[in-house]
């Protein structure tokens, strides 16, 4: 983003001149899937790239942000297919707060271990993958970050170093995609983090609370989390990944997720692991490959007794500074008829994407 001399007055924060940065983001993609199932919204179990032989918008996003001396905000809004997805199965309603990404106020206290608390409408602090497509290995979402992990939260975060080289937060939120909580339980969090040496990073983190609801969402589905049956389960997540970075051109990235659902009629377990590579060909060329596994265990995630893998390569090449073009084949398989397609469901589906993004 870029620093422009604009004052900016969000709620009651007052700043001078310069001390505001705005930028953006757009992007979108075309997609086909071998299986042709019906043109449109048809390409299940993805994240965002759900759209088979049509071109899509998934996001067009403008943000601000100052940054805490000790006060200061963040504010994303965005507009897009993505944003609709994210909010399937907000209790609030889907259309409610779709607009807002992140709208959060900083506050970031004094001496030599500072303490950085937010509090508001921010990403999940859970797995690998986030929102933002800019930041991604790959274009389209894994299975595991679509089912295992939650996207966005509602809430207060503390950040501090806690010794050397460990960092930790500390979160109490509404629930799992929830800025109206869909029960009157609490959810919490705890991440610490790990920086061995300059290569490597291990984290650490879970999510844990009351899940659910006794009143159905606008996808009919029961709570932020999206359960299948009404009532309210204790949900246990745990997160862990390692990023390491193999050469100047190469990083690689493991992440794993096993959750439990603890209470009648939503318990089951569900869990997944992915493995990253990215390689830097030159400064404009890039290769990345992810490989994964995800298990719903009792169909609390997908709605069947189900196993998916699959196996996804992409090549990116940034135009100029703005500009990026992907390019991504995927192959998914299930361990029964799962994916749609023009002859019902099948077992397996290849697709290929074509995606650019433009940056401000």
């Amino acid at each position: 983003m870029r620093s422009l001399a604009l004052c900016f007055l969000p709620v009651a924060f007052i700043c001078t001149p310069g001390q505001v940065k705005f930028g953006g983001y757009v992007d979108g993609y075309f997609q086909f899937d071998f299986g042709k199932p019906v043109t449109g919204d048809s390409v299940n179990g993805r994240g965002f790239d759900v759209a088979h032989n049509r071109a899509n918008l998934t996001f067009a996003q403008i943000e601000a942000s100052l940054a805490p001396k000790p006060l200061g905000f963040t504010l994303q809004l965005f507009g897009g297919r993505g944003p609709e997805l994210i909010h399937l199965t907000e209790p609030g309603g889907r259309h409610k707060y779709r607009w807002v990404r992140k709208a959060y106020g900083t506050y970031v206290s004094a001496g030599r271990s500072p303490v950085t608390l937010d509090f508001g409408k921010f990403d999940t602090w859970i797995g690998y993958e986030g929102i933002d497509n800019r930041f991604q290995d790959e274009y389209g979402r894994s299975f595991n970050w679509t089912y295992s992990e939650p996207t966005y939260e509602t809430g207060l975060r503390a950040s501090a170093k806690l010794a050397g080289k460990l960092s930790g937060s500390v979160y109490l939120v509404q629930g799992w995609n929830e800025v109206q909580d869909g029960n009157h339980g609490k959810t919490f969090g705890l991440t610490l983090s790990y920086v061995s040496d300059a290569k490597t990073t291990l984290t650490l983190q879970n999510h844990s609370g009351d899940e659910g609801s006794l009143r159905s969402n606008d996808a009919g589905s029961f709570g932020g989390i999206g359960f299948p049956n009404a009532g309210i389960s204790k949900v246990h997540l745990i997160d862990l990944i390692l990023v390491h970075q193999a050469t100047g051109a190469t990083r690689v990235a493991f992440n794993i997720d096993y959750a439990s659902s603890a209470d009648a009629p939503n318990n089951g377990h569900w869990n997944g692991e992915v493995l990253y590579v990215r390689h830097q060909l030159k400064p404009a060329y890039c290769l990345a490959g992810r490989i994964e596994r995800f298990e719903d265990t009792d169909g609390l995630r997908t709605g069947s007794r189900v196993k998916l893998y699959s196996l996804t390569a992409s090549y990116d090449y940034a135009v100029s500074d703005h500009l990026t073009g992907i390019l991504e084949l995927r192959r998914d398989i299930a361990d029964q008829p799962f994916f749609n397609s023009s002859n019902g469901l099948k077992s397996n589906r290849t697709t290929a994407t074509l995606a650019a993004m433009v940056k401000f």
